[in-house]
């Protein structure tokens, strides 16, 4: 007797050898026991997961008779009868395989529906099975509409198929539908071992494991590839000669790559590398396989549990996941399975590997977690250029609080040098603190002190102490301190005055708030800081912390950006003269191309049923427009309804300013009901503007703004 393949030697004969499809068990043993059998049933999953095996466990269990040939249907065939004998066998007459892929014309399918209207032959119920379904044409498909639906009560139909999509809706509502889930590879390598301790073959477990990643969830390409694995290495199953079958890469070797990368031993990755060309390995799966190990390096990180001790690498694994922090991980696995993809765009996969390789070497994160390795001696260039650890900045102490004259105090707060001593040294930008780099946000402190400044300016002399405290900047928001320049008289404070080396703040003097000078000098625009370079705070303030009468008048009238307003049409403020032609035209409607001629189109004369308008384009004095223009209007004036159209200067007594006159009135009359409530003003006031009714849009019912 010639070798019988594993997949068909050891294929279940009933559901209690059946593997990984409990679910589908489960509903067709229930229902052959309780005797509620569907005429149509759809079983669906990638190939190898058995649908072929359960159609033929279930045409047994429906023609079983039992050892004693008395017996009935049931869930659990017997075996021996000579039903069950006869379907193991590939025999029984009355159970029909059907491949679509082959036969999926409507011919074949009418050749069948013709023989499903006899009765079987040897058998309880006459089971026809249809494999890769979706292949039937619309044809076919359509001629089975009506016995799937109504078969005769011994006709039972099976399909299966790969693909449900293509499969028409109307054959899937006439099935019972089951999903056949893919098995694990935990549970394919068990089972290999079940049947290779039965064959006799000696075997390691990682090599099945192997194996069963292989598989992808299919137990027939599993067992296929285990008939394979058998024969390439004697009999004797063992890891290596496993990988040399796969072409896989030897997991040792990735783990040693991983650990040059941990090390950022650019040189040991590439000699990796060098290597698994040497051994004409696909680079491609060597990508594949690395994102795997991530992926395990990462379970067990988080889930120390999950790592499983039988893995031949678990040891160096759980090494890794302590040298990588799960940031690295998770950045290297996004870079393996990306580089993956793109490693076709590649100029040849040695390029695509070692480059994606590079990349996890150049974007890595160093958080000093790595596998440790020997330091190089510091010199003390690159001592002095080190980073120092980031500090907060020294909180500024309050000024005290004392009672002097105005003069007094101008001399206080006034810098005088008497002997100029040599000026620090700059600090090197490596001690500067990161979160300091420029560029900064100076936008609220900058108007913050200028608004301060004029309202110590416009105070009087004896509140100029606290003026000085609330113009000083907060310790948290102080800049990088910059090197103290010589004292000079300035109108204004330079933005190294908002903090220096001994936290002191600038503090404003009679001589630098001169007001009016401030005014004469810059009426309109222009500030002492670049505001327009200063985009505005993305929020505005809490209304109810701030008091509005403490804000003088004069501040409404400071610079801000000028916003771009809209070009509008004059609107004419008389009102529009309603006449016949706008009556008519608030009601036309013609094509997108002669709309414009409705709407620009003004009056001239309207006497003995005919009606002049002019027009400022010529264009809009096309025929075709002019044509279908008085089309619509003779439905309104009667066929004797004629039309001519010229050209002429607009006076704006037409329909779209008719329609911007009523929007504008709109606005008007919505305004004038929201104008006087008390958060409008409040608004306004805060934000030192006056709202007009232009200002406003109004909404359609669809939440659009209304262009009419």
């Amino acid at each position: 007797m010639s070798y019988q393949v594993l997949a068909r030697k050891w294929r279940p004969h009933d559901f209690s050898s059946l593997l990984g499809q409990d679910h589908v068990v489960r509903a067709l043993t229930h229902a052959l026991t309780e005797n509620r059998l569907h005429h149509a049933y759809l079983f669906t999953g990638t190939r190898g997961v058995g649908k072929t095996t359960i159609s033929r466990i279930l045409a047994k269990c429906l023609n079983c008779v039992g050892e004693d040939g008395k017996g009935g249907i049931t869930a659990e065939p017997c075996g021996k009868c000579e039903a069950c004998r006869a379907i193991d066998e590939d025999r029984f007459v009355d159970y029909i395989e059907m491949d679509a892929a082959s036969t999926r014309g409507i011919d074949d399918m009418v050749s069948l529906l013709e023989r499903a209207k006899y009765v079987p032959t040897s058998g309880r119920f006459k089971v026809y099975m249809i494999d890769e379904v979706h292949q039937l044409t619309s044809a076919a498909f359509n001629a089975m509409l009506k016995t799937l639906e109504e078969p005769p009560e011994y006709v039972k139909f099976i399909l299966a198929t790969t693909d449900p999509q293509k499969v028409p809706v109307t054959v899937l509502s006439r099935c019972l539908q089951f999903n056949l889930k893919s098995l694990s590879p935990q549970l394919i390598s068990d089972h290999m071992a079940e049947l290779l301790v039965k064959e006799g073959v000696s075997f390691e477990k990682p090599a099945l494991r192997l194996l069963a990643n292989g598989a992808r969830g299919s137990m027939r390409d599993g067992l296929s590839l285990l008939d394979q694995a058998i024969a390439y290495s004697a009999g004797n199953l063992t890891l290596d000669s496993v990988r040399e079958m796969l072409g896989t890469v030897d997991s040792t070797t990735l783990v040693r790559l991983l650990g040059a990368l941990a090390n950022h031993d650019a040189k040991s990755i590439m000699a990796v590398a060098d290597e698994i060309g040497a051994r004409s390995l696909s680079y491609n799966q060597a990508m594949k396989d690395l994102a795997v190990l991530l992926h395990q390096i990462a379970m067990a990180q988080q889930l120390p549990d999950t790592l499983n001790p039988e893995e031949p690498d678990a040891a160096d694994l759980a090494k890794l996941a302590q040298a990588f922090s799960p940031s690295e991980v998770q950045l290297f696995y996004q870079i393996a399975i990306h580089g993956r993809n793109e490693m076709h765009l590649a100029p040849d996969e040695y390029a695509g590997f070692t480059m994606a390789i590079l990349r996890m070497l150049a974007f890595a994160p160093f958080e000093g977690n790595k596998v440790p390795a020997i330091p190089a001696p510091i010199t003390e260039k690159q001592a002095a250029a080190a980073p120092l650890p980031k500090s907060e900045p020294a909180k500024a102490e309050p000024p005290a609080k004392t009672n002097v004259q105005p003069a007094a105090a101008e001399s206080a707060v006034s810098p005088v040098v008497s002997d100029p001593k040599p000026q620090k040294a700059e600090a090197p930008a490596s001690m500067i603190p990161q979160g300091d780099l420029p560029p900064w946000d100076m936008s609220e402190k900058r108007e913050v002190v200028y608004v301060e400044g004029i309202l110590a300016a416009r105070a009087p002399a004896q509140k100029k102490a606290a003026v000085k405290e609330a113009s000083a900047p907060d310790a948290t928001d102080k800049r990088v301190a910059a090197v103290p320049a010589p004292a000079a008289p300035a109108a204004v404070p330079n933005e190294s005055d908002w903090g220096n080396d001994d936290g002191a703040a600038w503090t404003p003097t009679d001589s630098d708030l001169n007001y009016d000078d401030l005014v004469a000098a810059d009426p309109v625009g222009s500030s002492p800081f670049p505001f327009d370079d200063v985009s505005a705070p993305d929020f505005p303030p809490a209304m109810d912390d701030i008091s509005f009468s403490d804000v003088p008048s004069a501040l409404k009238s400071l610079p801000r950006r000028a916003r771009e307003e809209e070009k509008r049409e004059v609107i004419p403020e008389e009102p529009i003269q309603m006449n016949p032609w706008l009556e008519a035209a608030e009601a036309i409607q013609l094509e997108d191309s002669a709309q414009p001629l409705v709407t620009s189109a003004e009056l001239v004369s309207f006497e003995n049923n005919h009606m002049e308008l002019k027009v400022d384009l010529e264009k809009l004095t096309d025929r075709n427009m002019v044509d279908k223009l008085t089309a619509k209007l003779r439905e309104r004036f009667g066929d004797s309804f004629t039309l001519s159209v010229s050209v002429a200067r607009s006076s704006g007594q037409n329909l779209r300013m008719l329609w911007a006159q009523k929007l504008r009135d709109e606005k008007r009359a919505a305004f004038a009901s929201v104008k006087n409530e008390p958060l409008v003003k409040k608004a306004q006031e805060l934000f030192g503007f006056q709202a007009t009714a232009d200002d406003l849009e109004l909404l359609d019912e669809n939440g659009q703004v209304r262009k009419n």
